[in-house]
């Protein structure tokens, strides 16, 4: 039994051992260096990339989106602050944390340009996309972060990279944020902002483990604790609102569900339903039904049935579109229509 053990957990360590593809750490540190250096292609890039991102953003076309995302060189210098704080390298620190400040003033002067110069200021579902962040981003965010330093340490962790780069999304926070300042709207600048902050933090902290579990050289023998410790309340502080948005986001998630259960279980059972619309801040349910004769007490019906589904405070508008019968006279009169228009392609033949 205990030689069995020893087997099953040999083998576990091999299968779940990171350093046993691993680079040599000066190759894995000169590709982060590299990475770090925003100037010349990589700002040129980085500007075309706003530019895509911010027309996807406006046409509400994902492909656009995840292209900016993919051609981006947003991640290196996130990167080398995670990297440069598990090897205590501050050289490298202050130059990750000058380039990530060059790339959000850069980004957001490219995306406010555009969105000046666009005659088109609608605030599309994929741009509002990125304006509320949850606690959901921050998981994508910090486990995208590990993923991307354990491919940065490996030979062929580029394919990895593109994947990071796309599911954090950090080019399209900033995106809004251009907008916010372009149309004078605080809630898309915060919100941007404060999505791109909590991205580039928890990406930075995912990679800072990463380094500790593979035990890369330290640079320096003094410990920065107390940047560390900084990074350490700033991710604290920074999980209190996410949470409260997933909270709201939950709740408004809830609401729905009870809403449509409603409607399919109540309503759809006595009346022909062509269209619902749901106000959740407002907790307004609007209804357009097919009735053969108007019915005076169908709201009234209909408020006292939300009751028992936990809907008390939901406010009702109900439409009613009679449905017309045997109406020979209007049948005929568009069929008279209808030969006419044969007739006058036949003409045209």
């Amino acid at each position: 039994m205990t030689s069995n053990l020893a087997v099953i957990k040999r083998y576990l360590k091999t299968v779940l051992n990171l350093k046993t593809d691993q680079e040599a750490e000066q190759i894995t540190y000169d590709e982060i260096k590299s990475g770090v250096v925003f100037k010349g292609t990589n700002f040129w890039i980085m500007a075309f990339a706003i530019f895509i991102a911010c027309i996807g953003l406006n046409i509400n076309s994902k492909a656009a989106v995840i292209g900016a995302m993919i051609i981006s060189p947003l991640m290196g210098p996130i990167f080398g602050i995670g990297f440069s704080l598990g090897t205590s390298n501050t050289t490298l620190l202050k130059l990750s944390l000058r380039n990530v400040f060059r790339i959000v003033i850069i980004s957001i002067l490219c995306s406010t340009l555009y969105y000046l110069l666009s005659p088109y200021h609608i605030a599309t579902d994929e741009l509002l996309s990125f304006s509320k962040p949850t606690i959901f981003d921050i998981f994508l965010a910090f486990i995208g972060g590990m993923a991307g330093m354990i491919a940065i340490s490996r030979h062929d962790g580029n394919r990895v990279l593109v994947g990071i780069a796309v599911a954090t999304a950090c080019i399209p926070p900033l995106c809004t944020a251009g907008f916010g300042i372009a149309t004078l709207q605080w809630e898309y600048i915060l919100g941007g902002l404060y999505t791109y902050f909590i991205n580039a933090l928890f990406i930075c902290l995912g990679c800072y483990m990463i380094t500790r579990y593979l035990k890369f050289a330290r640079f320096s023998e003094s410990n920065i604790k107390h940047i560390n410790s900084y990074f350490g309340v700033l991710a604290f502080i920074t999980i209190i609102p996410a949470l409260y948005l997933a909270y709201n986001l939950w709740m408004v998630n809830v609401y729905n569900d009870k809403i449509k259960y409603f409607v399919t279980n109540e309503i759809e059972k006595t009346h022909h339903v062509i269209h619902t619309a749901i106000d959740v801040e407002n907790k307004i349910l609007t209804i357009d039904v097919v009735v053969d004769e108007y019915e005076e007490d169908l709201t009234k019906s209909i408020e006292n049935k939300l009751v028992k589904h936990d809907l008390k405070d939901t406010k009702v508008k109900v439409f009613q579109t009679i449905k017309a019968i045997n109406n020979s006279s209007e049948i005929q009169v568009l069929q008279k229509q209808l030969d006419e228009l044969k007739a006058q392609l036949e003409k045209l033949k």
